[in-house]
């Protein structure tokens, strides 16, 4: 049956792709753009997309979705939806807003409290996947004060400064944590980029003012945020003990945070109008980028000072640092061959055995009943031990297979891996890898993409084995 419904899905997904890669991307050049003076500097430019993913998924040991045992289950999800504008009626300021929803499945991400019609609860009084939240994810207002080209010559300027406030996306760690969803090359980001997601941010942004430019080769940004509220209870992780050692997200002082990221362009510079970085580029740019980048806030964690109910907290600093590399090379001549590599370090301090399990649209998930085998210490459904205090190497490489003369459609299989080593548990290492491919049927507006993920079975304080997820998904961008 699963065979049957991956099969027809594949199918359906070629034939409604094709037919936009033929009539799409010609219309849609110059993105969709209205100008408003017969010299283009006057704008408002409009960009949408949409994933659609379909999945097989095995199940961590005892989960349950709907109160129903699993081992394994299939799904649809829409794993996002923007709707972004930005303009400018004077080279010197620009406006951004993103809109858009995340991670709508059967039995998640429906709007909150919406009864039967919405998500009701997690005893299901109500559809729990239906109408989920159109929420912003960026709005900010932005300064020119250097520009990138002399208005005077209309050279490029060794220096520009540009400063913009609100909700936004101008942040460090690393280039992945700034990444465009629109454009990643492996299907998706492997989460641990976004260490702060939905807790003191909201889905990787902040409010605050943002600093950004370059200088000479470099280009960078930097940000004075303040974090949205978390106030965690300290949580009892371990059995007999109203005391837990282990951070969590708690930061009632309220102190501001800052964040940066610089990278030395060592070939072509990028654009840096929008903070969305690109994922791969499909043979079209030769880009050669070192990065390093970092976010701290003070007291933006804490820890129960002993077993007493009321004891008082210990707060502990946030500093979180990436260094990184970024390669995507075409070669080859008119064949178009093109290499596309990325490497990054990340080192995470959130205080003391500070540990997130996370997953990609995990399912309305608990435990089986009657269930009595050993479970995995992340949870159940698809949660993985992914962010915390610690240290992760991150790799992906992907290439772009040569033009061929009778179709538009480019190859590129890809694969990643991750090694980490949490501080909870005691620096046992884990690991997750992934393979899979790309069929671009008109570049990154119309795409095919397959993937068959790992992720680590946590028992007993280490990586005891791992289960899989095989996804398919299909994206249009206009």
């Amino acid at each position: 049956m699963e065979k049957a419904f991956f099969t027809v899905t594949i199918m359906i997904c070629l034939s409604s792709s094709a037919t936009y890669s033929q009539n799409g991307s010609n219309e849609f050049k110059d993105g969709m753009k209205i100008k408003l003076d017969s010299s283009g500097k006057k704008y408002i430019n409009f960009i949408t997309y949409a994933t659609f993913w379909a999945r097989i998924s095995n199940a961590n040991p005892g989960t349950a979705i709907n109160g129903v045992k699993k081992t394994r289950w299939t799904d649809f999800s829409i794993r996002q939806f923007r709707l972004i504008t930005y303009s400018q009626l004077n080279k010197h300021y620009l406006i951004l807003a993103d809109i858009g929803i995340d991670n709508q499945s059967f039995s998640t991400g429906g709007s909150a409290g919406g009864g039967n019609t919405g998500n009701g609860s997690s005893t299901f009084a109500g559809t729990l996947g239906k109408k989920p939240a159109l929420y912003i994810h960026d709005l900010w207002n932005e300064y020119m004060v250097l520009p990138d080209v002399d208005e005077t010559t209309g050279k490029p300027r060794k220096l520009s400064l540009y400063v913009g406030t609100g909700l936004h996306y101008w942040i460090g760690i690393s280039r992945m944590t700034t990444s465009s969803s629109s454009t990643y090359l492996a299907l998706d980001v492997p989460l641990f980029n976004w260490p702060l997601t939905d807790y003191s941010d909201q889905f990787a942004r902040q409010l605050g003012i943002y600093f950004k430019g370059n200088a000479g080769p470099v280009a960078y940004r930097w940000a004075i945020n303040k974090p949205f509220t978390v106030l965690s209870p300290n949580t009892v992780f371990n059995k007999s003990t109203a005391d837990s050692s282990y951070a969590v997200d708690n930061n009632t002082k309220g102190n501001l945070s800052t964040t940066g990221y610089v990278a030395w362009q060592l070939f072509e510079k990028e654009s840096h109008l929008l903070p969305y970085t690109t994922g791969t580029y499909v043979g079209t740019k030769k880009v050669f980028n070192i990065g390093m980048g970092y976010y701290f806030t003070k007291n933006g964690t804490a820890t129960s000072s002993s077993t007493a109910p009321n004891a008082s907290l210990i707060r502990h600093n946030i500093l979180l640092w990436s260094t990184d590399c970024f390669v995507d090379i075409p070669f080859g001549g008119v064949k178009n061959w093109a290499f596309t590599g990325y490497s990054v370090f990340y080192k995470y301090d959130f205080g003391p055995k500070y540990l997130r399990y996370e997953s990609n649209i995990n399912a309305n998930v608990g435990p089986a009943p009657g269930y009595t085998g050993p479970i995995s210490q992340a949870g159940f459904g698809n949660l993985a031990p992914v962010t915390g205090s610690g240290n992760t190497l991150f790799t992906q490489i992907g290439m772009l297979l040569p033009k061929q003369h009778f179709t538009q459609i480019r190859f590129q299989p890809f694969g990643e891996l991750a090694l980490q080593k949490f501080e909870r548990y005691e620096n046992s290492r884990f690991h997750y890898w992934s393979i899979g491919g790309n069929i671009y049927l008109d570049g990154h507006h119309s795409r095919l993409t397959f993937k068959y993920q790992t992720r680590p079975i946590v028992e007993n304080n280490s990586q005891q084995s791992s289960k899989g997820t095989f996804i398919l998904a299909t994206q249009v961008n206009l």
